[in-house]
């Protein structure tokens, strides 16, 4: 078992107001709604390098202030946080605050687990695929509990970036535990509906967050994954994750976002705005497959991605999606679509290019000089004078 640290809850409580505690397993006829984590002793499976008591240790995340953090740099899929009571605590609510910076951190699935000896644990309530919409945003989880613990947990087995082990990092700004009597006691339903595909051997979680997009919208995103997937990354990257995620996100403002670990969030407002553009799954997958991890600048990344899009989508034409003839004062750093008709000119040219860009991006060997000298026998700056003399694909 991992080593425990531990730190005292020693400021005041948010909420006023007192209850009398006995040995009963019943307890809510004696107390009021109040927040009890100042009463606790924190402990986590995990501390921050600085101490309980550094910057971002773990006393931050009961210090009752939500612009400051618990962050950990290496996360794992078992780790906890536990209070533990000097007497029996009736929670049946939480509050859980976002950390300031990079949602990528944040606990995404979790669960809050209760006992009294400190080795039998009783499940009180589970989530899946949350997301917080802001930085230091609050969000309040009521469940049904009519017993009183003196220790309970809270267990995040999942971030938002779907991945574990070093140099994945871990936040939460703030836990509160909320005591509540049994009358005013509720649950909060679920926050998301999830469905398994299975398209040979690659897997797509389909996660809808309570939206109302189109049916067809989904059909679409599912279809480009089933059509798409596995084409890319048996053109790019065979070594690419098998398992994806495509996450309808009310909390995410723009089209879609992808995270490492495979995670892809987009917007429904778009889709409801623009239901027929689901080849932006296809942009987004190839940002999947080429896994890069710092070793191209943007301008290629989302070339390529606009390129394979290009190359494979399937609803381009319906969607009016189309690569923009060139045009003076364009340039190969604008990045997407202009980007990607570049790419296409060279790909004519120089046929089995974007697969060597894309591997030299993946493994960190690109260098906006010697690639295309060594590939082309020209720089980028003259192959890009090249194409805008002769622009004809």
């Amino acid at each position: 078992m991992a080593p425990l640290f531990c730190v005292l809850v020693a400021h005041s409580s948010c909420s006023k107001g007192t209850a009398a505690q006995n040995n009963t397993t019943d307890l809510t006829s004696t107390v009021k709604e109040q927040d009890v984590t100042a009463s606790g002793t924190l402990t986590v499976s995990r501390e921050n390098t600085s101490g309980a008591n550094g910057k971002e240790g773990s006393s931050k995340l009961v210090d009752n202030i939500t612009t400051t953090k618990f962050l950990t740099y290496s996360f794992d899929a078992a780790s906890y946080m536990q209070l533990s009571f000097p007497k029996e605590q009736v929670v049946a609510a939480y509050t859980l605050t976002s950390g300031d910076d990079a949602q990528e951190r944040d606990p995404r699935d979790w669960k809050i687990t209760a006992s009294n000896d400190g080795t039998n644990w009783v499940q009180l309530d589970a989530r899946e695929y949350e997301a917080f919409g802001f930085r230091t945003q609050t969000k309040r989880f009521n469940f049904k509990n009519t017993k009183g613990y003196k220790h309970y947990r809270l267990n995040v087995s999942g971030v938002s970036q779907n991945r574990t082990g070093a140099n994945v990092l871990f936040q939460l700004g703030e836990w509160r535990l909320l005591e509540v009597p049994e009358k005013e006691q509720t649950l909060t339903p679920a926050s998301a509906t999830v469905e398994t595909i299975k398209e040979g051997k690659y897997t797509l979680t389909y996660v809808d967050r309570n939206t109302d997009v189109l049916p067809s919208v989904k059909a679409g995103l599912i279809d480009a994954f089933k059509k798409n997937y596995g084409k890319s990354v048996d053109t790019y990257n065979p070594n690419a994750l098998t398992s994806i995620t495509f996450i309808m996100d009310p909390d995410y403002k723009g089209v879609a976002a992808t995270y490492g670990g495979g995670v892809v969030r987009y917007d429904p407002a778009y889709f409801k705005a623009n239901p027929l553009d689901l080849d932006v799954a296809t942009h987004e997958m190839m940002h999947i497959v080429q896994a890069y991890s710092g070793g191209a600048p943007g301008w290629v990344t989302e070339g390529l991605a606009d390129y394979e899009r290009n190359r494979i989508g399937l609803s381009n034409a319906t969607a009016k999606w189309s690569l923009p003839n060139y045009q003076a004062g364009q340039n190969y750093t604008d990045a997407y679509r202009i980007t990607a008709r570049f790419f296409v000119w060279l790909e004519i040219r120089n046929p089995g290019l974007m697969v060597k860009l894309n591997t030299a991006a993946r493994t960190n060997t690109y260098n906006n000089g010697a690639f295309w000298q060594s590939e082309t026998g020209k720089n980028v700056d003259q192959l890009w004078s090249d194409y805008t003399q002769n622009p004809i694909l």
